[in-house]
């Protein structure tokens, strides 16, 4: 009863769980997929249907979640970025696109979609997305969607296997594309 308890505990460092980066991709729900079916709204498919991705297979959706938010779209016109017609995705919402040669290793660069404003009629709307989907997967992706637009399914935090451009980088591209290195960036401002 009256035993000394000092040496019977021992100070316990708690161990961390590593946390593992969720890979998603957010799109509208009427955004068209391809999967082994033929093209699907992203509203019709499912927890383990398989959509088509860059390297010329097909993946599992682990999960599709919609998420307790809206956000600004942008509108994307039908033959832009091989598009096969119209198509709004959440403002943060990042795609790929082919670099000048010499850019980069990888085929493509992924680049936030809003940063393309302005260029080729890709224009931001006035409506925020209130019917979104978050497509979950197991590894990173990028998904076929309207024929030959790529969706970048990227890891929430940590590396990427594509070079993931930011604004500024993403419209100094196009300006190099286009051969106006130099002038402003009259859609920024």
């Amino acid at each position: 009863m009256f035993l000394n308890h000092d040496a019977a505990f021992a100070d316990i460092t708690p161990i961390k769980t590593p946390t593992v980066p969720r890979i998603s991709a957010t799109v509208t729900a009427h955004t068209l997929l391809e999967t082994e079916n033929g093209w699907a709204s992203v509203d019709t498919l499912q927890a383990g249907d398989a959509v088509a991705t860059l390297d010329g297979g097909f993946v599992e959706i682990t999960a599709i979640t919609r998420p307790d938010r809206t956000a600004p779209l942008v509108h994307i016109p039908g033959g832009v970025l091989s598009t096969c017609s119209d198509i709004a995705l959440p403002a943060d919402a990042h795609v790929a696109l082919h670099t000048p040669a010499r850019w980069v290793d990888a085929p493509v660069v992924s680049v936030p979609v809003k940063a393309l404003s302005g260029w080729c009629g890709i224009r931001p709307t006035l409506f925020n997305g209130p019917d979104l989907a978050e497509l979950h997967f197991a590894d990173e992706e990028m998904i076929y969607a309207q024929s030959g637009l790529l969706i970048h399914a990227a890891p929430s935090s940590g590396d990427s296997f594509f070079s993931k451009l930011n604004y500024g980088d993403t419209r100094a591209m196009l300006a190099l594309s286009a051969g106006k290195i130099g002038q402003p960036d009259t859609v920024a401002a």
